[in-house]
């Protein structure tokens, strides 16, 4: 088995925009996603988001996708940004270093539940996850729980374990992990049901193999910082409220969703 590496209030009538946390700080609030797919699609469907949450808090909101999962955890936990639509993974792993410090984050709403998916080329010969046995799979990115996490543990259900493999690797996007099996670099790839689907419809050679069951799901949470009056605003909103120029369907959230996958973090990570 080889393990390859790759690559402060102001008036609502500001218009929400893109962010770089790199310069000088945002004005009004902040929401980190991860850059789980091309910024340019992730920009397009937050947009009307971030442009109706500023409309519901009375000042601007500002996306920020961030450089990897591992940058909204840190930025998330440090202060940085002030809400952030966060999976399953990053979602434990930022609520411990957040508790841990006494600033617990905190569960706003969640989009649906959805199922995680392995594909492979349409011409693969691969039909079955023990056909993977010394072939090759590509990831998302590590702390992505459909792009990877899961994936792990249904193969490790089928006994399959990353030494089985004959390498594997962490491409971040999802669609770059697609695109390695367009491109026939990789003999799999792990992604969502969803995105997956996407592409099929747009023509390009892949076949789904293998679909999770609906995993937690992905959610919006605050800091601790942000006054408990805007997190009611932003509920009430997103729960009760939606825009319908929205891309999204959100419904209400508690830990206890997050059990399985803690215990599956703990095998795969001890």
């Amino acid at each position: 088995m080889v393990l390859l590496f790759a690559g402060c209030q102001q008036d609502a009538s500001v218009e929400p925009s893109t962010h770089s946390l790199d310069h000088a700080p945002a004005p009004g609030l902040v929401l980190a996603v991860p850059p789980y797919e091309m910024p340019s699609r992730i920009q397009q469907r937050f947009e009307p988001l971030v442009h109706y949450l500023s409309e519901v808090l009375n000042q601007p909101v500002s996306l920020y996708i961030t450089h990897s999962y591992e940058d909204q955890i840190k930025r998330l936990v440090n202060g940085e940004v002030d809400l952030a639509y966060i999976g399953p993974v990053s979602y434990l792993k930022a609520q411990k270093a957040a508790a841990t410090a006494g600033q617990p984050l905190q569960l706003i709403a969640a989009e649906a539940p959805y199922r995680a998916a392995v594909i492979v080329h349409e011409n693969s010969d691969i039909t079955y996850l023990p056909d993977l046995i010394n072939r090759s799979i590509a990831f998302g990115s590590y702390h992505s729980y459909s792009g990877h996490f899961i994936i792990r543990q249904l193969l490790r259900l089928d006994g399959i374990y990353l030494n089985d493999l004959q390498f594997y690797s962490f491409l971040g996007r999802h669609e770059r992990a697609i695109m390695s099996v367009v491109h026939q670099e990789f003999d799999a790839a792990a992604t969502t049901e969803g995105i997956a689907q996407r592409f099929i419809n747009n023509g390009y050679p892949i076949k789904i193999i293998r679909t999770s069951e609906f995993l937690a799901p992905t959610v919006i949470v605050a800091s601790d910082q942000l006054p408990i009056t805007q997190r009611e605003k932003l509920i009430e909103a997103l729960l009760f409220n939606p825009a319908p120029d929205l891309e999204f369907n959100f419904y209400d959230v508690a830990d206890e969703e997050f059990v399985e996958v803690a215990r599956i973090l703990h095998k795969l990570e001890r």
